[in-house]
């Protein structure tokens, strides 16, 4: 039942049981007071029913919206810090200079987070972030591992970060479709 005809068949209900308890020249009785009072008292009760569902609902629609912008928000942001270890990388063989053991390391830790998280997601994404979105991580996935020819170190981190760059629009454009449903 939707909540304007469900809203109407109540006011419509209550209208014809009050105009067929009201006369012109009668006083009302006390029978027709209690049926007055319970016909009142059950539209209350069905009005306040009505409410709480629809505020559930509401509520339970606005607490799946906020679990998907978070898990798209970590995805995106795994995306960016797995780019990082290529882009840091990637400068440093175009200044001809290396990235010191200690960020390289550190480059390195966070690389393999972020490819944790975006492959968590993939296997369980399902559950919150939608069908497309998990395509897009399957698609990323199997185009990273077409690098396996590339023996040229700089070409390999070039594929690397186009590849993720590639994939995290497309992972931005379907996040932003998806949350605006």
């Amino acid at each position: 039942m939707s909540k304007g005809v469900g809203q109407a068949g109540i006011v419509a209900l209550y209208a014809a049981a009050v105009n067929s308890l009201h006369t012109a020249d009668l006083p009302m009785s006390v029978s027709q007071m209690l049926l007055q009072a319970a016909v009142t008292l059950a539209i209350a009760v069905l009005t306040t029913l009505l409410t709480i569902r629809l505020s559930q609902r509401k509520f339970r629609a606005e607490r799946l919206w906020d679990r998907k912008a978070a898990a798209y928000e970590r995805l995106i942001d795994a995306f960016h810090n797995y780019k990082r270890f290529s882009v840091d990388h990637l400068e440093a063989a175009y200044n001809q200079t290396e990235v010191d053991d200690e960020t390289a390391a550190k480059l390195g830790k966070l690389s393999r987070e972020s490819s944790d998280e975006i492959w968590r997601a993939q296997d369980i994404g399902s559950f919150t972030i939608s069908s497309e979105a998990i395509a897009i991580l399957g698609r990323y996935r199997a185009a990273l591992q077409e690098q396996d020819d590339i023996g040229v170190w700089h070409q390999h981190l070039d594929h690397e970060y186009s590849v993720t760059d590639e994939h995290m629009k497309e992972l931005i454009a379907e996040a932003k479709r998806d949350l605006s449903r």
